[in-house]
């Protein structure tokens, strides 16, 4: 066996050492790796280092999932288990519908899931998107041995994106025999199910020279709708009731689907800002905003609360011993998930000009009112109603059907490397890595915006005629108008006036159909040398540990949108625009480990961690990072750790490479001679941002047509973030008999942090020349992005995504363990704890921070509470595992304080979860569990909800959930 291979089941064997059942092990803190007959034990690594050592201490708070939490939970997609974390706030799940992509995240802080560096095995996955997000549903569930999750910076270690810090899949690649499983999970409402089953072979190879393991494995989810449960049935929304205290009404209470509804100008019609709704008949009424019944419209039903998925996967991992110095290694790893979303039929806002004089849709009376309040002045039949009436349009377009976007993703990781020994102290590793993701995508629903308008004006204009039901006249100028959208082809008349009335043939006309295909292609080549110093360079402790690389990657990505898409003429879902583009880093590290001190007096483990690495980024340029980690053991059961390291994350190529786009919005020059505080204080700051003193208040800088040039998105001169992580704790080794636990401090602060800025040129104008404005003035953010010619006059204002916001978050992590004997059995608790102190982010120097400790909402986004713990209890006796998990979400409030409509509180909640393994002999066991045992509902909230009137990836949106999960293994 290779010293190699000796770590990885090292790893096994110490990570746990000293629990009395190792298959009970839960969510546990990495601590000591000494047990009875530790000196057997060679090396280990465990996710931080690349430093094999012996007795590993880990100097920074690494939590632990072990292979069996995932049978014991059925875990079928991982995020599921890490979101139940206290270190993690959920990001992507099987609930992100909308906001979603079809993808599964990670999210350690909350910072991010493209801040959280995913590796397997220790080394990186391929990304998902062109944020650089890891998409986990890509990682086989069954091979996984354990997860490690350390929090805090590893860019010393790792490299760019290791800011929040790490999750580290690590699987199994030397199992023997055959495992079949297959799970099941059902709510107690009989829905939401998910099906899963895996194949697993494995075989050694000459003598134990090697080992060969291949899996197969399929996903099948249900969907869930959110109609499927009354509290989110109806799309709740904020009110006050009569004595002006916050309550929650029922959107779309009437029932009545898709009514056309105008907005604005009509008087005393409908004095209420939401205007007037149409009948089925062409007529019109007020639109009724009251708490029940109300005309909203009640999108909440047909969108997804569970997201349906099939995943097929098949992996290979192996491993071969040519020579007593030489391992060759290999894997390769293939997915296809597709993962659908739907939302609610599209809704159309916009201004629009429709025929109105002598259209066959809207009755006299309701003309009458709409050429009074809307029309536009044109009365050619002088009967005292306007040929057309122009207002902004809201129309649910339910004739044409939900939105529904099919997304499958493909994704592959091939690996080959060779990896072994250069002398008894020294190895080697080296490996070439590619991987592709490609995402094809289709959408169904969305709205043609010009056919939209087209097929509004086919009646009157011209004096045509025709069935409205049919295709209108060949004559018709809308029709045969070359701008839109090519001239007769499919015209239609459309009727958006009353619910029902839009005819197949208009509906098939104004909706069209979008792709899109998505690239993310990874090339990584990497080299690692480890080992020790040896005895003639020791410390009293011990032998002094190296480890030095390097590390070249490419990363290549490409969206193509079709047209429609590309060029936002659509109303549904989302315009997105072209991307493309890509960028390479070599990396070199060095990292040591010296060993003080060592079984000394007040020492029984004094040490010292370093790393260092320098990456050459082709678009950040060289960048830095450096750990300085280290711990002191005054005793076998008492010790002290503390770590500080410098973190980055190289801007990804979404935020570098999505196209720039120019708008005219209007605007003032406040240096010009339309300038409104033309003071000599404003005139000192026009000068020192380059207008001439001779042109200060001049007409001759004047913005034409009061319209100021601005360029917004992607930003190739981004830099990287940079962060500086601390963490400082102390961990107590059965201090108690069976009682072990660990408390933390960690401290981020995130700079250069890549954000969107400016809220719209011209309050970048507004605010930068503004002296009393404490975010304005020379040097501020709001003035560098300002562009003006060598004559004053402006060339563009920039909002283009900028490196100025601050992230800062900081708090306590506590872990523990306890084991001791209970009813003929072996119990260990284990408990996994975090107290967020702040969490703050400040959106450019001098703003006021967004303070997101303890809150939720528009502003924070998910619940980022106080308080969060998870604790498990596994109990074990012969053939059979119980285990009992309490899942604890504390108190959050609103984040809009001034929102006085706004349900104020959400309260803490709790879930317990229970399940039960049982081996019916050495080749057959059963696993039988329930989720949410006391059936806890969520949280209800309005305006300020993510989905489904709630946070569903914070709370448990299925109710009680019943699973069993069957493996049999030979």
């Amino acid at each position: 066996m290779t010293s190699s291979n000796a770590i990885r089941l090292a790893v096994r064997k110490a990570i746990y050492a000293g629990a009395a059942v190792t298959a009970a092990a839960s969510l546990t803190p990495v601590a000591y790796a000494q047990s009875e007959g530790a000196d057997a034990v060679e090396e280990i690594v465990v996710t931080g280092s690349r430093i094999a050592k012996k007795d590993f201490t880990s100097n920074a708070p690494v939590a632990t999932v072990d292979s069996e939490q995932i049978q014991l939970t059925n875990t079928i997609n991982t995020e599921s288990l890490l979101n139940t974390l206290p270190q993690a706030v959920p990001g992507l799940d099987r609930t992100s519908n909308n906001p979603g992509n079809g993808t599964a995240t990670v999210d350690l802080r909350g910072l991010g899931s493209n801040r959280t560096l995913v590796l397997i095995n220790g080394r990186r996955v391929v990304p998902t998107t062109s944020g650089g997000s890891v998409d986990i549903n890509s990682i086989p569930n069954a091979l996984i041995e354990n997860i490690e999750v350390l929090t805090g910076g590893a860019s010393a270690v790792y490299g760019s994106d290791a800011v929040a810090g790490v999750v580290n899949f690590i699987l199994k690649d030397d199992f023997e025999g055959v495992a079949v499983t297959g799970g099941y999970e059902i709510t107690q409402e009989g829905d939401a199910g998910i099906y899963s089953a895996d194949i697993t072979l494995g075989a050694n190879l000459a003598d134990d020279r090697g080992n060969v393991t291949f899996n197969l494995s399929y996903t099948d989810r249900e969907d869930l709708f959110q109609g499927d449960r009354d509290f989110s049935f109806f799309a709740q929304f904020d009110d006050t009731d009569a004595n002006g205290n916050p309550i929650l009404i029922d959107g779309g209470s009437s029932g009545i689907p898709g009514t056309s509804i105008f907005a604005g100008g009509l008087g005393t019609f409908s004095p209420d800002s939401f205007g007037i709704v149409f009948n089925q008949d062409g007529s019109v009424r007020p639109f009724e905003t009251g708490a029940a019944p109300n005309d909203f419209y009640n999108y909440a039903p047909v969108n997804y609360i569970q997201l349906p998925q099939t995943r097929y996967q098949a992996s290979a991992l192996g491993h071969f011993d040519i020579s007593e110095k030489a391992t060759v290694f290999g894997s390769a790893m293939f997915t296809s998930s597709k993962v659908p979303q739907q939302l609610a039929p599209t809704p159309i806002f916009q201004t629009t000009t429709f025929t109105l004089d002598g259209s066959p849709f809207i009755d006299a009376a309701g003309q009458q009112v709409l050429s009074d309040a809307l029309g536009d002045g044109v009365d050619t039949d002088g009967d005292g109603i306007d040929d057309t009436a122009t207002a902004f349009v809201r129309r649910r377009m339910e004739e044409i059907g939900p939105r529904v976007s099919d997304d499958t993703f493909t994704s592959f990781q091939v690996q080959g490397g060779l990896r072994g020994d250069i002398t008894e102290s020294w190895s080697y590793e080296g490996y070439l890595q590619f991987g592709n993701v490609n995402i094809a995508a289709t959408q169904l629903g969305n709205i043609n915006r010009d056919r939209f308008d087209q097929a509004l004006r086919l009646f009157g204009e011209d004096g045509s005629t025709s069935d409205p039901t049919g295709t209108i006249a060949a004559s018709s100028t809308a029709c045969n108008d070359p701008n839109a959208n090519g001239g007769t082809v499919g015209c239609s008349p459309l009727n958006i006036f009353g619910e029902g009335n839009i005819s197949g043939a208009a509906g098939s006309f104004v909706q069209t159909a979008v792709a899109s295909t998505a690239d993310f292609d990874q090339l990584i080549v990497a080299a690692n040398i480890a080992g020790d110093l040896g005895d003639a360079l020791a410390l009293p402790g011990g032998n002094i540990g190296l480890a030095f690389g390097v590390e070249q990657i490419e990363n290549d990505f490409s969206f193509r949108p079709s047209q429609d898409l590309a060029a936002s003429t659509i109303a549904g879902f989302n315009g997105s625009p072209a991307v493309a583009g890509g960028f390479d880093s070599t990396g070199y590290y060095v990292e040591a480990y010296l060993p003080i001190l060592s079984g000394a007096d007040f020492a029984d483990l004094l040490d010292l961690e370093l790393a260092y690495r320098s990456t050459d980024f082709s678009t950040a340029g060289t960048v830095d990072a450096y750990k300085i980690a280290g711990s002191w053991a005054p005793t076998d059961k008492v010790r002290f750790r503390a770590g500080f390291n410098t973190a980055n994350r190289a801007p990804s190529i979404g935020e570098l490479f999505l196209p720039q786009s120019e708008g005219f919005p209007s605007a003032q020059d406040p240096c010009s001679g339309n300038g409104a505080n033309q003071t000599p204080e404003v005139a000192a700051i026009c000068q020192a941002t380059g207008v001439p003193a001779g042109v200060v208040f001049s007409p001759a800088i004047n913005l034409p047509a009061s319209q100021v040039r601005q360029v917004s998105g992607g930003n190739p001169d981004l830099i990287e973030e940079s962060a500086e992580t601390f963490t400082a704790g102390v961990v107590f080794t059965e201090v108690i008999e069976g009682l072990s636990f660990s408390i933390d401090y960690f401290d981020i602060e995130i700079e250069d942090f890549v954000s969107s800025f400016g809220g719209g040129a011209a309050n970048v104008l507004n605010t930068c020349y503004d002296p009393a404005n404490d975010n304005g003035g020379v040097g501020s953010p709001f003035c560098n992005v300002i562009d003006r010619r060598a004559d004053g006059t402006i060339r563009a204002v920039n909002i283009t995504t900028q490196n100025v916001a601050v992230q800062t978050l900081n708090g306590f992590d506590l872990l523990g363990s306890y084991d001791t004997e209970l009813f003929g059995g072996d119990l260990r608790i284990n408990y996994v704890g975090t107290f967020t102190e702040e969490n703050d982010f400040v959106a450019f120097a001098g703003d006021d921070p967004i303070e997101c400790a303890g809150k939720f909402g528009n502003l924070c986004g998910e619940p980022i509470p106080e308080y969060k713990h998870r604790m498990a209890f596994n109990w074990t006796k012969d053939d059979v595992t119980a285990q009992f998990v309490w899942r604890y979400v504390g108190e959050t409030d609103d984040d809009d304080d001034a929102n006085l409509y706004a349900v104020e509180t959400l309260d803490a909640e709790s879930y317990l979860d229970a399940a039960v393994s049982y081996s019916l002999t050495e080749n057959y066991s059963f696993t039988f569990g329930i989720d949410n045992v006391f059936d806890t509902d969520p949280p209800i909230i309005g305006d300020n909800q993510e989905q489904a009137n709630t946070f569903p990836a914070t709370y448990d949106v299925f109710g009680r959930t019943f699973f069993l999960r069957a493996t049999a293994q030979f």
